[in-house]
């Protein structure tokens, strides 16, 4: 029982026992890396993380390796802290952004037009980083086997293609 009880304590206590500093780290590198891949998903668009907001890409990655770095031998406290820290973080943006335009704006990629009126918007599909085979794979799914049937098709926020037959 000691035995256990020595190990439980090691894995709840961090490398250097708790300090004020070791607090602030945890806080601002959980910070810093959730303004910097939400920099990383607004900078490449959203095809870089098709189906997720950035925000819960983000959390789902991050989530993942804190956890492989708790099994991997790091502190679980400051994992399961930067981990904890990182949820509060995307309820707060997500909360934030759905109760504001101008929060939406800075977290959320705008819907792009990727075919208006039976036109596909060339241009548009590569700023947007969409090929026409990935808009065509689309359409198919949408049950639409000619772009002359779209009324419009629209690259949403997460990544996903919306189709509205003409």
């Amino acid at each position: 029982m000691d035995v256990i009880l020595s190990a439980l304590s090691d894995l709840l206590t961090p490398e250097g026992g708790w300090r004020v500093q070791l607090l602030v780290r945890i806080v601002l590198s959980t910070v810093l890396l959730f303004a910097y891949v939400l920099l990383l998903a607004r900078t490449f668009g959203a095809r870089t993380f098709a189906n997720f907001t950035s925000y819960d890409f983000l959390t789902n990655v991050a989530a993942g390796s804190l956890v492989a770095s708790a099994i991997l031998g790091k502190s679980v406290v400051e994992s399961g802290l930067s981990l904890l820290l990182l949820v509060g973080l995307q309820f707060l943006v997500s909360t934030w952004s759905a109760r504001s335009r101008a929060a939406q704006g800075v977290f959320d990629n705008e819907p792009v037009v990727l075919v208006e009126r039976g036109v596909m918007r060339e241009q548009v599909m590569r700023k947007a980083r969409v090929s026409p085979a990935i808009l065509e794979q689309s359409l198919r799914a949408s049950g639409i086997q000619d772009v002359s049937q779209v009324k419009f098709a629209v690259l949403e926020s997460g990544g996903a293609i919306s189709v509205i037959k003409a």
